[in-house]
């Protein structure tokens, strides 16, 4: 190698020519043997080759003689009528400077040989002089794009102070070429230049510049569109680029763009037809064999009614119609008689049998009465074209909320409260399934008080009927005598708990507070409205000394239809279990007012977790679609969609952020829903907007 770099500094031309095309050849071949560091005297040696391209400045200028004896000199080729300047001898001296370039660009690809260049000022100089040569001359396209590819590799390990540094001045002006392999070195090489830069180079480029590039994303070249977008991130890191560019770029209509770029090159999954997938994850529900538990408010309204009217908002409370479904007669008559059974004891009077079961034409007017015939020649008395619901639906229409609670614990049964609105059911789970921690003292001072709670039968006392008031409803009074359903301890609606609903929010649930050394016993269930703000929760708490009071804390669990995410440890954040819970509880109009004969809603979910059709839904085509953007070895997002949402991210932390994106969320939700593997990022952008607005309000 040292004879290499003597021939190169020889100047003789024999000598010149056998070192540069034996360096050109090894830095093609065999890259990784050429190693600056190695040879200390061979980077030099190139870097002086290629500081002596300012005489070929005037390369491409021609001369002729006019008519009247003047000498004219042009950049034009006139051809025969005109004379180059340039000599062969100085073509053959460029020759040899594009072959140290080639040597340099080649080896610079190493990256300790990049970080070696980027220590010589005067290599860094000599590439300066290289991008500052005219950019007319058509001799020098090949040593500008050289040189380029050179500082693309070397700007990593460089670090300009002000933006008015030589190299990067060169570099920005080449961000208006129309050349598109030199638009793109520029824009990479800018990019990396800056990248660990903490002064903001980049608002010294020109507006019109940047209105370019923006608008450049518009063209179908991935390698142009990723080059501008990495331009854009670098740009758009310091908030005050977007407000200096004023009116020149149109920042909406870019927002716009990066939002359709989200998604840019993405595969959809196979498409696959609900008829086609039945099998698989979907199944048809069987109806219920048994009408469901009247919760014991819509009991007591059902009591103010005289017969017959009681038994017709009881079956369409319990019962809706169906062609295919049917109901034998007695099984029927006996569901009503044993739920009014203990009122009878106490005065009520109930329709007749045979007077009921006529009353069912009333209630559903495609119902009808008849008889079938068993293979056996046995008769079978029905009532066909109706079928239980799933839960109970109030005299207004309005489906009740089925709690679908389902603890782990054999000492502890699922809970089968049923709630008139989604708003009483979640007020039910913060005060029964995941009740605020009370201090100890509060705990010592309320043990005695939940033990009869926690120690109910279904054998407790019939209470009393209520007495009509004034508007021909039932008052309410609950009392220690309260009945039970299902083993659990009724409790009974209050107007408080739509109102606790409207005063919840994450922030107002009350700090944690260490109470027991083991995870938190399961709560007693409740089966009806949820419970007041002052009544205590009937939560089983074992109480420790006080050294185990600090030491550990309150743990949390979600138990909804089985759900084990916060298994088998639990949460100590209260605050984060509620917000997971509330991803369970169906969506404000699942309880709606529906007329007395409709159907419940065809979608349901089992207690496996086992999405269920029904039959109407069968008949119709469900295609599942999602959407997956580029990603690297690991999963990660990665490519374009990345870069056009960290892009977004950092016009949302600008000043105008919020009126660039108000309105927008919609859409990235949207496409989070879709893109599995931008999920997170849009979640952070989504952060990002929603903190941009409160602090703007």
């Amino acid at each position: 190698m040292n004879r290499v770099v003597l021939a190169i500094r020889s100047n003789l031309p024999d000598e010149m020519d056998w070192a540069l095309q034996s360096l050109v050849r090894m830095s093609f071949e065999n890259p990784d043997d050429l190693h600056f560091d190695r040879y200390p005297a061979l980077a030099p040696a190139l870097v002086e080759k290629l500081n002596s391209a300012d005489q070929f400045r005037d390369i491409d200028t021609y001369s002729f003689h006019t008519n009247d004896g003047k000498v004219v000199t042009t950049d034009d080729d006139l051809g025969l009528f005109g004379a180059t300047v340039a000599t062969e001898k100085v073509r053959k001296q460029l020759d040899k400077v594009l072959e140290a370039a080639l040597v340099l660009r080649n080896a610079a690809i190493n990256p300790e040989n990049a970080r070696h260049l980027s220590r010589s000022q005067v290599c860094v100089g000599a590439l300066v002089k290289c991008l500052t040569l005219p950019s007319d001359r058509p001799s020098l396209v090949e040593l500008r794009q050289y040189c380029l590819d050179v500082v693309e590799s070397v700007a990593l390990f460089l670090r300009p102070t002000s933006s008015q540094d030589s190299l990067f001045r060169a570099l920005a002006g080449y961000l208006s070429s129309d050349d598109r392999g030199v638009l793109i070195s520029a824009l990479r090489a800018i990019a990396r230049l800056v990248i660990n830069v903490e002064v903001n180079l980049l608002q010294a480029v020109d507006r019109r510049v940047v209105a370019r590039i923006c608008a450049l994303i518009l063209l179908d070249d991935e390698e142009l569109l990723s080059v501008c977008l990495d331009f854009l991130y670098q740009y758009t890191a310091a908030p005050e680029n977007i407000e200096l560019t004023g009116e020149a770029v149109d920042w909406r209509e870019l927002v716009q763009q990066l939002i359709r770029l989200l998604l840019y090159q993405a595969q959809e999954w196979p498409q696959k037809d609900a008829r086609l997938i039945s099998n698989m994850i979907l199944e048809k529900k069987a109806p219920p064999s048994q009408p469901p538990d009247l919760p014991n408010d819509l009991v007591y309204e059902l009591l103010s009614f005289p017969e017959p009217e009681r038994a017709t908002q009881w079956m369409r409370a319990c019962f809706e119609e169906d062609p295919e479904g049917d109901v034998t007669q007695i099984a029927l008559w006996k569901a009503y008689e044993s739920r009014f059974e203990e009122y009878v004891k106490q005065g009520k009077k109930l329709l007749p049998a045979a007077d009921f079961i006529k009353n069912v034409t009333t209630a559903f007017r495609r119902a009808a009465a008849m008889v079938v015939t068993l293979p056996g020649g046995q008769q079978k008395f029905i009532i066909k074209g109706i079928r239980p619901r799933e839960v109970p639906m109030s005299l207004k229409g309005e489906l009740y909320v089925k709690c679908q609670w389902s603890s782990t614990s054999p000492n502890l049964p699922r809970c089968t409260g049923a709630y008139p609105s989604i708003k009483d059911l979640f007020a039910h789970i913060l005060a029964v399934h995941v009740p605020p921690p009370p201090t100890a003292t509060l705990l010592q001072s309320q043990q005695s008080a939940l033990q009869p709670a926690l120690s109910a039968t279904s054998s407790a006392p019939i209470p009393p009927l209520p007495s009509p008031t004034t508007n021909g409803k039932v008052g309410i009074s609950p009392g220690p005598d309260a009945p039970e359903t299902n083993g659990f301890p009724a409790q009974v609606s209050h107007p408080t708990a739509t109102e606790r609903y409207d005063n919840i929010s994450m922030s107002d649930a009350p700090p944690l507070s260490p109470i027991s050394a083991s995870t938190t016993a399961e709560p007693v269930q409740d089966s009806t409205a949820a419970e007041s703000a002052t009544q205590p929760s009937p939560v089983p708490v074992v109480l420790q000394s006080s050294s185990e009071h600090d030491q550990q804390p309150v743990r949390y669990f979600c138990y909804w239809n089985g759900c084990n995410r916060f298994s088998p440890h639990g949460d100590t954040d209260r605050r984060t279990v509620i917000s997971h819970i509330k991803t369970h509880i169906p969506d404000a109009d699942h309880n709606k007012p529906l007329p007395h004969n409709s159907r419940s809603p065809p979608l349901q979910t089992t207690a496996s977790g086992t999405l269920t059709l029904d039959t109407a839904i069968l008949s119709q085509n469900v295609v599942l679609v999602s959407k997956s953007t580029m990603v690297d070895e690991h999963g990660e997002a990665t490519g374009i969609p990345l870069t056009s949402c960290l892009i977004l991210r950092n016009v949302a932390r600008s000043d105008t952020g919020k009126r660039l994106l108000s309105g927008l969320e919609t859409e990235l939700i949207g496409v989070a829903a879709v893109n599995t593997p931008l999920r997170n990022y849009i979640a952070d952008l989504l952060d990002v907007i929603e903190e941009k607005r409160r602090t703007i309000e």
